[in-house]
């Protein structure tokens, strides 16, 4: 009998996810174990693993985003059974299908399970399903989506058949653009507000409704900070790394929180909860395939307060690694304390700046520094020049 395959719960908080690409075509034989498909959830993007072996048939195309454990697809036990399936949403639906127990410790595979009523999958139709990079490809070729035949899963775009499609094109003549009519707008590119950049958008929204925040602006000295960092910089070959300041940062806010416990609290329910471990989340941006759709994600340093400034920076330039190449584990986004926003995060380096951060709920604090800059200063009741930092927090 045939087996359903869900939208796997990747994280404790996942509620939905983003199909961002299936590896595999549609009725391809699969290993379990082999890379089935590409999820994004609020927070990052995960690969996939088969649960099973089998042939596998698409109900839900790339692009879109289902809740967590709906149906998705299915694992045929044969290739007459898959030819069953009939590759269309009615017959799928009517097929019986088998509850399957599958190894937990396999990493990031999705669920198996026979749901107690079929769920329909995602009409093809209506709005043209292409990868990220296919549209991307289409875009700077100057061709037309709808004139491309797709050879992807459930008649899907990639990026070999735009690669095909231009093999051959001839340039049209350069033309002028006639300009807009008064009072009316064109429109350059939409972005899907989805997937991670719409849990950001939601997340920052609830945050700011939730929580009366204050912002606070100082300005730090961090002349002695730099000539710390410029021994452990000339030293790199002994601690086997050239120390950031995100990780002096981190110590910092660490010292802190010990200091004044409050900073390193969160909101539970009608309490506010001091924790004891100081766990920095540090905002991490991540460049997308196309001009638009950059996003952000948040990984954890556990127990700042028990470690090194080299620990500290080896772990920050690990986490930070992971996140940009999609390699993070799902529990590394969870259970941070405090967050570190570096300046570099929302685009602003080279800024001698502030702003506004907003708190990571439940989270009562988060730190964002600025690019440190030399300015005239009164130091020692004498005007000189010192390395200043601006800082922003709020809370």
């Amino acid at each position: 009998m045939a087996t359903d395959y869900v939208m796997p719960k990747l994280a404790m908080g996942m509620n939905e996810g983003t199909i961002v690409d299936w590896l595999v075509s549609e009725g391809q034989r699969v290993e379990r174990g082999a890379p089935l498909m590409q999820v994004e959830t609020e927070k990052v993007v995960y690969d996939v693993e088969a649960p099973v072996a089998g042939w596998f048939h698409i109900l839900v195309a790339a692009g879109e985003t289902v809740p967590a454990e709906s149906r998705i697809g299915q694992f045929a036990e044969s290739e007459q059974e898959y030819a069953e399936l009939g590759g269309g949403a009615a017959s799928a639906a009517t097929q019986p299908t088998a509850a399957v127990q599958f190894d937990a410790n396999l990493p990031s595979t999705g669920a198996l399970m026979a749901p107690a009523a079929s769920a329909p999958p995602t009409p093809t139709g209506g709005r043209i399903k292409a990868s990220p990079l296919a549209r991307k490809l289409a875009r700077e070729r100057g061709l037309e989506l709808a004139d491309i035949h797709g050879t992807g899963p459930a008649g899907r775009i990639v990026k070999r058949d735009v690669l095909a499609a231009n093999v051959g094109a001839t340039a049209a003549p350069a033309t002028t653009a006639p300009l807009s009519p008064a009072g009316t707008l064109t429109v350059k590119a939409t972005v899907p507000l989805k997937g991670m950049r719409g849990a950001i958008a939601r997340n920052m929204v609830h945050s700011l409704h939730s929580a009366a925040q204050l912002s606070h602006f100082s300005e730090v000295d961090a002349t002695r900070l730099l000539k710390a960092r410029a021994s452990f910089v000339a030293n790199a070959d002994r601690y086997g790394t050239r120390v950031s300041l995100n990780a002096f940062v981190v110590k910092a806010m660490a010292v802190a929180c010990q200091a004044v416990p409050i900073a390193n609290a969160g909101v539970v329910g009608d309490e506010v909860v001091l924790w004891n471990e100081v766990n920095v989340g540090l905002s991490v941006s991540l460049p997308g395939q196309g001009e638009h759709d950059s996003g952000l994600v948040v990984p954890v340093l556990r127990n700042a307060e028990r470690k090194g400034l080299v620990q500290i920076d080896a772990e920050l330039r690990d986490l930070a690694s992971r996140a940009r190449e999609g390699r993070l584990a799902p529990g590394e986004t969870e259970g941070g304390t405090i967050t570190l926003s570096p300046t570099s995060a929302i685009g602003g380096a080279g800024m001698y700046s502030w702003s506004t951060p907003v708190l990571n709920l439940p989270q009562a604090v988060i730190v964002q520094p600025g690019m440190i800059e030399q300015r005239a200063v009164v130091h020692k009741g004498k005007i000189r020049k010192r390395n200043m930092m601006p800082l922003s927090l709020t809370f």
